[in-house]
């Protein structure tokens, strides 16, 4: 189990400073320190809560526009997470990680921003979903900003 969560741990954190870093070569940032290795974990993490959460609040909508938001938000995520797994794989190639891949993970991130805070419920219990999913989607950014700033 624990061999399980390093691999993982490392792979995530492989993945997301590939993805989030800009002008230093990859080869150069892909060991990264603790930090950066954490936020390339958190980012992975806290995307794939968020789609869990997004899908109990789809399951709680009471209408089909806001049914479709959250599909399209769920989309948009889907697409950051894609774009993750491009750059996963360059780090297990040893490759560069496509610029245009860590460009989708910020466009696809700055697509689900609107739509997700334009939400709004009155039922208590898809509130509290709302406000844990959007919770979810700020910590995916810091962490993104975090693998930024700590992986060079």
């Amino acid at each position: 189990m624990f061999q399980s969560f390093t691999a993982l741990f490392f792979c995530a954190a492989a993945l997301l400073g590939a993805l989030l870093t800009g002008a230093a070569p990859l080869r150069s940032r892909q060991a990264g320190d603790f930090q950066c290795n954490l936020d390339r974990l958190l980012i992975v993490t806290d995307l794939n809560d968020l789609q869990k959460t997004l899908t109990t609040l789809s399951g709680e909508a009471c209408d089909a526009t806001t049914n479709a938001t959250i599909q399209g938000i769920q989309t948009d995520i889907t697409g950051a997470q894609t774009a993750i797994g491009v750059i996963l794989q360059a780090l297990v190639n040893n490759e560069d990680a496509p610029a245009d891949a860590r460009d989708q993970v910020g466009g696809n991130l700055t697509l689900a921003l609107g739509p997700l805070f334009g939400l709004n419920f009155s039922d208590p219990t898809a509130a509290a979903n709302l406000v844990k999913a959007q919770t979810q989607f700020n910590n995916s950014v810091l962490a993104g900003n975090g693998v930024i700033l700590n992986c060079n």
